[in-house]
């Protein structure tokens, strides 16, 4: 499930100003119109707000991977099963290397 839309910095330098200056997490809330949730779940940690790791299923090819999936195809001219073979990435089916091909923008199919 999607996450709400993180605080500018903008917003987080104002946060801080606020309370600083004495006012409550209700009247921050109310000038800067941000859940409350919001301004007090950065306020109870700032330096790790907006930095939780993603979390999710990894991704089949790492970026070097692809890197070089994408030079053996430009180098030879080959196809996609003989590039993927001289790059070494047998772990992965043909199919996932068309698809990572394909989504690169840089052939046309």
């Amino acid at each position: 499930m999607p996450r709400g839309i993180s605080l500018t910095e903008f917003q987080k330098g104002q946060a801080i100003a606020y309370i600083n200056d004495g006012k409550t997490i209700l009247e921050i809330t109310g000038i800067l119109k941000i859940s409350k949730s919001a301004i007090s779940e950065f306020l109870k940690n700032p330096d790790a707000h907006g930095k939780r790791e993603k979390t999710g299923r990894p991704r089949k090819l790492t970026p070097k991977e692809q890197r070089n999936l994408l030079r053996q195809l430009k180098k030879r001219g080959a196809s996609i099963p003989t590039a993927q073979r001289e790059s070494g990435l047998t772990h992965i089916t043909r199919q996932i290397a068309f698809n990572y091909v394909q989504r690169s923008k840089q052939f046309q199919f």
